[in-house]
């Protein structure tokens, strides 16, 4: 599959990976190497734009495997939404809430053993290849198609600011904790996508004849949603006779499947792919593998295989 991925795409010289969720590996004693047989060399970077761990010790731990146990030039990271889960060992850090975490683990890991580029911190050129990877973490703006947002607000007391689906509540909910800085999801999205637009249009003027690679952990287009799991394309007239019975609903129209989806994707990173010409957009987040050209853009997604048991 690996082989498959990079003769399809020709992202010359990169590996790529993610979602690694380091604390089910160590807990049951394995390594993310060689005994599993998911990660291993193939060209001269990887990228990987982590669920690492929640736990700042494990990420590096995972750094330090990553570095003893391959030859890579350079491991080019970013962090998503598991890695600035705030808790209790944070404040050994010093660390007060998610966006102080996310910032400590740009300045604290970029460099790291002069191997680790966090890409959030800047752009990295390979030259022999013509390409230049830049950033965005991403971050979830509810972009789900506008008909399921409507009947889920209106119908099943969804609330995606506070991440609620009936008595459901999203984990990072719990998790991320927001500053007087940026103080809930869609200003932290915004803050982010600001910075992105920034960087492509720097690239835009000094590396104009440069393949971009953009890199997000978060899925971001809609349109790649049509074979997932969580894609039903119901109308406003098949919503209608769904909310006559709401609980024959939730047993047969999948609707928390479409309240999960909301947490997938951020819509509005295509169009700036788009508008800025990238080449390769670089996902993850959702734990399978797929490829896809949409507009010009070549979508890639490569979830490792995590163990759980």
């Amino acid at each position: 599959l690996q082989s498959l991925f990079f003769n399809y795409i020709n992202m010359k010289n990169i590996d790529i990976t993610s979602d690694i969720h380091s604390y089910f590996i160590y807990k049951n004693f394995k390594t993310i190497f060689w005994d599993n047989g998911v990660l291993f060399q193939t060209w001269d970077y990887i990228i990987i734009a982590w669920d690492i761990d929640e736990e700042i010790t494990t990420i590096q731990k995972s750094f330090d495997d990553i570095i003893n146990n391959t030859n890579y030039k350079k491991i080019i990271i970013t962090f998503w939404n598991h890695d600035i889960w705030y808790n209790v060992s944070d404040e050994d850090f010093n660390i007060t809430d998610s966006i102080s975490k996310y910032e400590f683990l740009i300045n604290h890991f970029h460099g790291y053993k002069d191997k680790i580029h966090v890409i959030d911190k800047e752009d990295f050129i390979i030259p022999e290849a013509n390409q230049i990877l830049t950033w965005n973490m991403g971050w979830y703006n509810y972009s789900i198609r506008d008909v399921d947002k409507f009947y889920l607000e209106k119908y099943y007391q969804v609330n995606f600011d506070k991440m609620s689906f009936w008595s459901t509540v999203f984990n990072d909910r719990r998790y991320v904790k927001f500053n007087e800085k940026i103080r809930w999801n869609l200003e932290f999205s915004k803050y982010l996508e600001d910075k992105l637009v920034e960087r492509l249009g720097n690239i835009k003027k000094y590396y104009n004849n440069y393949e971009i690679i953009a890199i997000s952990h978060i899925k971001p287009s809609n349109e790649l949603e049509k074979d997932s799991q969580y894609y039903f394309d119901y109308s406003p007239e098949k919503w209608e006779e769904i909310i006559k019975d709401w609980e024959k609903a939730t047993r047969l129209y999948n609707l928390d499947s479409i309240y999960w989806n909301a947490f997938y994707i951020n819509n509005n990173l295509s169009k700036i792919y788009e508008k800025y010409w990238v080449k390769y957009a670089v996902y993850w987040h959702t734990h399978y593998n797929w490829s896809e050209n949409i507009n010009g853009v070549e979508y890639i997604t490569k979830a490792f295989w995590y163990y759980h048991g």
